[in-house]
């Protein structure tokens, strides 16, 4: 994990992960959205991306409260997780690297120096884990709240969020590389 690197300065691309959070609720899978502006198709930054401050986070909150409040480690983390989905992080790049750190903290991983801010600057480093393909789970499964009501949790679709709610500091070793695309990163 020491290797994982984000790109500050990636272009922000509609319908991904990166203002995206999957849940397992009671009625099955659902995503949360974090809003962003959109402005005109242009191609920016996820720190020139502007968050929408509109009570979303307080409704993807008490979304979350519902889906995993009886997850065996919700009541340790959730103090922590509210103040990331009710940050006042005005850009999505802020808002995903306050989710990184969140991350990280519960993991023991440290957060790549290029992931703190924008300002960094382009390295050669500035890819996502396995130069930018995703960290991915063994989808083995786990104990989950709602196995009683759904037979085919759909584990690897889910989040991080997930897994550490549902096991805590074993998450961390679920987490594996996944091997190089061979496919070129756009400038």
């Amino acid at each position: 994990m020491e290797e994982a690197r984000v790109d500050a300065f990636e272009h922000y691309q509609k319908r991904t992960f990166r203002n995206r959070v999957t849940l397992m609720t009671s009625v099955g899978i659902q995503t949360w959205t974090l809003p962003v502006e959109r402005r005109g198709g242009l191609p920016r930054s996820q720190d020139e991306t502007l968050r929408i401050m509109d009570g979303s986070g307080r409704k993807a909150w008490q979304a979350m409260r519902t889906a995993y409040g009886r997850a065996p480690f919700f009541e340790e983390m959730a103090e922590g997780l509210e103040s990331v989905f009710l940050s006042r992080a005005d850009t999505l790049g802020a808002w995903n690297r306050e989710t990184l750190r969140w991350t990280a903290d519960w993991l023991g991983v440290s957060v790549p120096k290029d992931a703190e801010c924008a300002s960094a600057g382009r390295s050669e480093h500035a890819y996502a884990p396995s130069e930018g393909r995703p960290a991915s789970f063994k989808v083995e499964g786990w104990s989950h709240v709602w196995d009683d009501r759904h037979k085919d949790i759909p584990y690897a679709s889910l989040s991080m969020v997930d897994a550490l709610l549902h096991l805590g500091p074993e998450a961390a070793r679920r987490i594996t590389r996944n091997p190089r695309s061979g496919f070129p990163r756009p400038e």
